[in-house]
């Protein structure tokens, strides 16, 4: 190996950090084996000893320089330490001095502002005192000589005394029995006062009151006033038994008399507030009016919610949450059933939950009476119980739904707050509706065979006629939600409108469908028993085969048997049917069509193939005189002609007696028959 490369390479190993020799020994082994790496180890050794040598032989003298000049400094360091110790021992004792007189200076100068904050605290305190004894000589001369002006002034004295104090934190000299007293004299003068200018309904004197309230932050004083010596006597008289007796047990006069009160005696008192929005603080509708009405009907009315009768219950809870809004309409805070939960703590006193379900038993009940009805014996109907008595609906499963549907959405039925609930009932009677139907179509496909077709089909036409007007009255949305206020659903919020609207959506998708099926049932019914007549096509080749039958000149009677079913169909529901009749017969005309041409094609096929095999026996008997002779006749009519004109005949009489009850999409298969009759006649 090149020595300046392995000196390189050893160079560059030796001197990594995480160089290890027992790792750098399982490299090596693999690249070269141990003898050549030890004569290259021990060769670099070599050279870096001659290194070593050349290296002491040149610096030998810098380096002697170097070691006396590094033990000089040594010794001069260590002359310096005793010095720079003293110095630091100085420093030391200097910062303690410094601590102890800056912390004797900290003492001494609490001492002085304590003295002189004591000395201002009885100051302060003797002004306070000569303050009260002077409000309290202007008490004394106004409890004998009322004067609004020198009330107020005393009042404002004694708020800026408080507010001072207040601000300073000295508070507790507030708490003394001086000061408080003197608190409680002034309160006493401004109550008289506010009382007295109420009775007199003296707007000028009831707006000093308030200033009065506001400068000794006594607003709940003011508003405690009016409730115990206004509202509570008046509302105590109000909302009795008796009271509630002589009104027929109608809560709604009560609630008025109690806003009639309001507005005479507490409305004058907001209207000032009103006009002087710097007083604020007070709440008089909320802690004046609405907390003694609570505690007037919680206390003389505790059975207001008339929790066993649900007439009662829902009229009452109407009333109540009017009053409650007419309230807050009064107070102007749009957010006051968020902000004050007592109102609807008031509320829940009504158990709307228990309302719903008596409601729902009642609604649900009566319904399912009428579902009890087994439509499954269609010979033995009793009309009587099937018809609807009014002319809106055909039967009286559909009257009994939408009577149910009305009475959810009656207005003395009806309640905003189970909005929810009520169009989920909604919801649940019309999809038991559909799921009665859908039973009665599987026991009807269960007994097809029993059927009476003249029953079946009245049902079912009823049925969808039903349908049709359940669509207008509980499945049409409206993109104006204005419209519905001229439905049985204008008692929805506007709110819930929206979603409602979906909810028609969906309503009208489970209409449509149950409609298919319905209308699918009686058609394949009515299919199933037509077809039977058409299958007599299939017994016309007999009829003319060697039986010697003169040229058919009219169709055959299996037509007529068809056809008149669907003219019976149509004459007895076009008129309470109309246009809807001829989707449903169209439907049945194209089943029975393509049903019809798929036999007329059996029957042509099976004729020619009898027409083939008669002339291949005719080429065979060629020489046979006679038959040569009969079969040369030009004049005779075969009888595979005679077949094929007979079905002619029949496929147009087909076409001609259903092509007024069908409609434009049925011309496929009436022109497929004609096709297929015509090109056999053609060929």
């Amino acid at each position: 190996m090149d020595s300046n490369k392995v000196d390189h390479l050893f160079t560059d190993t030796f001197f990594k950090v995480d160089f290890k020799i027992d790792n750098y020994l399982s490299q090596c082994v693999h690249k070269s084996d141990l003898l050549t790496l030890r004569n290259d180890l021990k060769n670099y050794g070599v050279e870096l000893y001659t290194l070593m040598v050349d290296i002491l032989k040149t610096e030998t003298e810098g380096i002697v320089n170097l070691a006396e000049n590094l033990t000089g400094l040594n010794v001069k360091i260590d002359d310096l330490y005793t010095p720079i110790s003293q110095l630091c021992e100085e420093i030391r004792s200097l910062y303690h001095a410094i601590n102890d007189t800056e912390t004797n200076f900290k003492e001494y100068l609490d001492k002085v502002e304590s003295v002189i904050n004591e000395k201002d605290y009885v100051n302060l305190k003797i002004n306070v005192m000569t303050t009260s004894f002077h409000i309290n000589n202007v008490i004394l001369s106004l409890e004998k000589n009322e004067d609004m002006t020198t009330l107020e002034r005393a009042v404002d004295e004694y708020s800026f005394q408080y507010l001072y104090l207040k601000e300073m934190g000295l508070e507790k000299i507030i708490l003394e029995n001086n000061m408080q007293n003197t608190a409680r004299r002034l309160l006493n003068l401004v109550e008289e006062v506010f009382l007295k200018a109420l009775k007199e309904k003296d707007e000028v004197k009831i707006l000093m009151c308030l200033r009065m309230y506001v400068n000794l932050a006594q607003q709940s004083a003011a508003e405690e006033s009016l409730r115990k010596n206004i509202v509570t006597p008046i509302l105590h008289l109000i909302f009795t038994q008796r009271n509630l007796d002589d009104h027929g047990q109608d809560v709604k006069p009560l609630y008025n008399q109690a806003i009639q009160f309001f507005h005479q005696e507490i409305s004058l008192v907001l209207n000032v507030l009103h006009r002087n929005p710097d007083l604020k603080g007070f709440d008089f509708v909320i802690n004046s009016f609405w907390v003694e009405v609570d505690k007037q009907l919680r206390n003389n009315l505790p059975n207001i919610t008339a929790p066993g009768n649900p007439e009662l219950f829902q009229k009452r809870f109407k009333d109540t949450w009017r009053f409650l809004e007419e309230i807050a309409n009064i107070s102007g805070d749009k957010d006051l059933f968020k902000r004050n939960l007592s109102l609807e703590a008031h509320m829940k006193r009504f158990n709307l939950p228990v309302y719903f379900e008596i409601l729902f038993q009642q609604i649900s009940a009566k319904f399912e009476s009428e579902l009890l009805l087994d439509l499954s014996d269609c010979d033995n109907y009793d009309w009587n119980k099937i018809n609807a008595s009014d002319n809106l609906f055909k039967l009286k499963v559909t009257e009994s739904l939408w009577s149910s549907i009305k009475q959810c959405f009656d207005d003395g039925v009806f309640l905003t707050h189970l909005v929810d609930q009520i169009l989920k009932l909604m919801i649940l009677l019309l999809s038991r509706y559909l799921k009665w139907f859908d039973g009665c179509l599987k026991k009807w496909k269960m007994s097809s065979g029993n059927c009476n077709i003249e029953q079946l089909e009245k049902i079912i036409i009823f049925a969808l006629i039903d349908f049709k007007t359940l669509k207008s009255l509980i499945a049409r949305s409206h993109n104006n939600l204005n419209d519905f206020d001229d439905t049985i659903f204008k008692i929805i919020p506007m709110n819930v409108r929206p979603a409602f609207n979906k909810i028609l959506e969906i309503n009208e998708q489970s209409l449509d469908q149950m409609y298919e099926k319905l209308q699918q049932h009686l058609v394949h019914f009515i299919v199933k028993q037509s077809i039977v007549h058409l299958q007599q096509v299939t017994s016309i080749p007999r009829l003319y085969r060697r039986t010697n039958r003169n040229l058919p000149q009219k169709p055959s009677n299996y037509v007529f048997d068809t056809v008149l079913p669907l003219a019976d169909l149509h004459k007895k529901y076009n008129e309470i049917m109309g246009d809807d009749i001829l989707p449903f017969l169209n439907s049945i005309i194209t089943q029975l069509g393509y049903q019809y041409l798929t036999l007329v094609q059996e029957v042509l096929r099976s004729v020619c193939k009898t027409e083939e095999s008669l002339r291949r026996l005719k080429n065979r008997n060629l020489n046979i005189n006679d038959e040569s002779t009969g079969q040369g006749n030009g004049d005779a009519i075969t009888d595979e002609a005679k077949i094929r004109e007979q079905i002619k005949k029949d496929v147009r009489c087909f076409v001609t007696e259903l092509k007024p009850f069908s409609l434009s999409n049925s011309n496929a298969v009436f022109q497929l028959l004609i096709a297929e009759t015509s090109n056999v006649v053609n060929k």
